[in-house]
């Protein structure tokens, strides 16, 4: 689907340094599964799902679907959504596919920016939410979630460029989440 929201995976985007520092950081929170027998990472296939493949010692497979419409068909242990929800018109539909397809004892990892103020939103952002309408929205999908961290992924330096650099200091932050399926009662 052509989207302005939609990002171009090239290696100019792989190679970015915020984007090999979210990785590194993505790497160390991830928690070991024993016994992952598939994956899937939503989006577009990189190095980073190599990554994942090695980390977690079994094949990921990527969504080729559209992920505001589209059906997850196969099970898998881990699914993988890096920086993906903001640039869905539906990520309600996303998070419900996903959990659908998890198999008993799945994982989700996910990661969003974190909201900021209009103006410094990114243009190619469809949702930037907060904490609290994330959190509805992973319990209206059925997700409780196991971990959090926060994190950014400038350099200080970075945000002494300029005046948006020097608002982006303050509100520039990343979440990470491990979410796990619950049943309510």
């Amino acid at each position: 689907m052509n989207s302005p929201f939609r990002n171009r995976i090239d290696k100019i985007y792989t190679n970015a340094r915020t984007t090999q520092k979210r990785w590194e950081i993505t790497m160390k929170f991830l928690a070991d599964f024993p016994d992952a027998k598939s994956g899937l990472d939503l989006g577009d296939r990189t190095s980073f799902t190599e990554e994942l493949e090695s980390f977690f010692d079994c094949p990921f497979t990527n969504s080729t679907i559209d992920l505001d419409i589209g059906s997850i068909e196969e099970k898998h242990d881990i699914i993988t959504a890096f920086e993906v929800i903001e640039h869905l018109f539906n990520p309600l539909h996303c998070l419900l596919e996903v959990r659908n397809s998890l198999n008993p004892n799945g994982r989700l990892y996910l990661s969003t920016p974190k909201s900021k103020p209009k103006f410094l939103s990114s243009p190619e952002h469809f949702h930037e939410m907060t904490e609290l309408s994330l959190n509805a929205l992973f319990k209206r999908a059925k997700f409780k979630v196991a971990r959090k961290i926060s994190f950014s992924v400038h350099s200080s330096w970075f945000y002494l460029t300029g005046v948006r650099p020097l608002l982006r200091s303050v509100f520039d932050r990343h979440w990470l989440f491990e979410l796990i399926p619950f049943d309510p009662d």
